[in-house]
């Protein structure tokens, strides 16, 4: 089930396909063979083992996510933390047999502010909401009822979270057939 928070920008699909080709290659020629053809258990031990490594894709594709979710975390973490929320935010959904990563934080209005971090903003106008003025600064602080305000230069975290997992990748699938 994709989830509708997902924010398309900052979302990565994960998606792990275990390349059988050799196996497939090997079966074809056992089953054609008229000598090795005849041998069931040779037969039935190579579909095994095409079947077992089929079945990691679901595992594999697991844990890279969450490695990846991880990543994300770390950066956002080190560089944009607040209140916690946007690191708290990079979520793992399943959607199939691939793994969405993305992270679905927003202000309280509904906007998407790590969007905002990862892509940059131009110069805007702010205007109040809720109340009939902004108010920032303390008491007695500032007051406005709209003004401009600087954009933000944007500070990418999805891709070198990207790029560490991809560094890590060889540990990752370690770990996961370690566990078998």
């Amino acid at each position: 089930m994709v989830v509708s928070l997902f924010i398309p920008e900052l979302t990565t699909r994960v998606i792990v396909k275990v390349n059988t080709d050799g196996l497939d290659s090997a079966l074809d020629v056992v089953k054609s063979d008229p000598i090795l053809g005849d041998i069931p258990s040779l037969i039935e031990d190579l579909q095994n083992t095409k079947t077992e490594m089929e079945n990691l894709q679901e595992p594999l594709g697991e844990s890279i996510a969450n490695a990846l979710s991880s990543f994300q975390e770390s950066i956002i973490s080190s560089k944009h933390y607040v209140t916690g929320l946007m690191s708290n935010s990079v979520d793992v959904s399943q959607d199939g047999a691939d793994w969405l990563v993305g992270n679905t934080a927003a202000s309280v209005d509904g906007f998407p502010y790590p969007l905002a971090i990862e892509k940059g903003t131009r110069d805007h106008w702010v205007a109040p909401v809720t109340y009939s003025a902004l108010h920032w600064g303390g008491t007695p602080g500032f007051f406005s009822k709209g003004h401009m305000v600087s954009g933000i230069t944007a500070d990418p975290y999805v891709q070198p979270s990207i790029d560490d997992t991809l560094y890590a990748i060889d540990s990752i699938v370690n770990d996961v057939l370690g566990g078998l």
